[in-house]
């Protein structure tokens, strides 16, 4: 998602134990889908906007990627051929 969602876990007013549930799964076994589509019974397609930010920030933390930015993630994935 190109922005958090109203109902994200990690906006101002997110669900604090359902954020740290999320945070240990996407820094342990993958990414999060964005579950705000299904709300509205629409698909489900798109990564969970702060689930990925917070993927980034770990990232550029430990020097896998130079900025916590999409940009610099897609440099990554593209210097690594994926």
């Amino acid at each position: 998602m190109p922005s958090k969602c109203p109902t994200c876990p990690f906006g101002e007013n997110g669900h604090l134990p359902t954020r740290d549930m999320v945070t240990e799964r996407c820094l342990t076994s993958g990414s999060q889908i964005c579950h705000h589509p299904a709300i509205h019974g629409k698909k489900q397609t798109h990564l969970c906007r702060g689930a990925r930010d917070v993927q980034l920030q770990c990232f550029a933390a430990v020097g896998f990627i130079e900025f916590p930015t999409d940009e610099a993630w897609d440099k990554k994935r593209q210097e690594l051929g994926v």
